[in-house]
């Protein structure tokens, strides 16, 4: 998942569940709103990758391998 699509994150990124979504829906705030993205992460076959490039990217914003920001340690 590449946010404005002006970043190259990774081959993984091809075979995301998300890879043909609208990015805004991973940078909602709120349970329902999140559901969509969460939904979409639970069936992603590269949902460890994602997780992973946001921990090492330090990614405060938006939902990642299905985790929030706040899941993932940010305020």
């Amino acid at each position: 998942m590449s946010r404005g699509g002006s970043r190259v994150i990774g081959d993984w990124t091809d075979d995301a569940a998300c890879s043909r979504m609208d990015v805004e829906v991973f940078y909602v705030r709120g349970a329902i709103l999140s559901a969509p993205a969460l939904a979409a992460c639970r069936a992603c076959p590269v949902r460890d990758a994602c997780r992973e490039h946001a921990e090492s990217n330090n990614e405060s914003y938006g939902i990642w391998g299905g985790l929030t920001a706040r899941q993932r340690g940010w305020p």
